[in-house]
């Protein structure tokens, strides 16, 4: 009996080395994956949300951090500091002396939706997805929005808007709306930050 337990106990031990590893590796291989693409900066088009994220981002990140950290800081401050509500009304916000809503107008959704979740910290899945998008871009990186449905809470699918990076013809998914809704339900971190559709699968249904 005694020789029985032994082996039990090794074989979990041995079981919980190979998971941890496998755990590690693919986090290291992603993490590499995103500090050897080719990037290219590309600010906005607004020049006051331009300036603004001129002065954010030297906050969050520095020289010193790989491009992976960088992106998850950014990721972090989005999820720590946005609460959900309607960016729609908080267009009339301003950062850097310019409206967001002037923003929407004259550059879009992304610009002036991200504008408003950086200003008043506030907004939809669509807007803490473009403030990220327009962080991610400045880092260098392919970011743009989608839309489709994710997983509701209650069952079935509800609408839903999120980002996504392309490296290589792969595609990783960024939701830090959805991840903070994760976090507040005891779920873990990083569950919708730089994975590929496999890794969650049955998460989203793209449009």
């Amino acid at each position: 009996m005694i020789c029985k337990r032994r082996a039990a106990a090794l074989l979990a031990a041995a079981v919980l080395t190979v998971t941890l590893s496998v755990g590690t590796y693919a986090a290291e291989s992603r993490a590499d994956i995103f500090n050897e693409a080719e990037l290219s900066a590309v600010s906005p088009s607004s020049q006051a949300l331009d300036d603004y994220l001129d002065e954010l981002m030297p906050t969050l990140i520095d020289d010193d951090m790989e491009p992976y950290e960088q992106l998850r800081a950014c990721y972090d401050y989005l999820v720590d500091n946005v609460r959900y509500g309607s960016h729609m009304g908080n267009l009339g916000a301003t950062i850097n002396g310019v409206s967001c809503n002037s923003i929407y107008s004259s550059y879009g959704a992304v610009e002036g939706f991200g504008a408003v979740a950086l200003s008043a910290k506030v907004g939809m899945c669509n807007a803490y997805a473009s403030a990220f998008i327009l962080m991610a871009r400045k880092i260098g990186y392919d970011a743009y929005l989608v839309e489709g449905s994710t997983k509701a809470g209650g069952g079935g699918y509800a609408y839903h808007e999120w980002a996504e990076i392309d490296i290589d013809d792969a595609v990783y998914v960024f939701d830090p709306q959805l991840e903070q809704d994760l976090v507040g339900a005891g779920l873990g971190e990083y569950a919708v930050f730089g994975k590929t559709y496999e890794q969650i699968p049955g998460r989203y249904i793209k449009y």
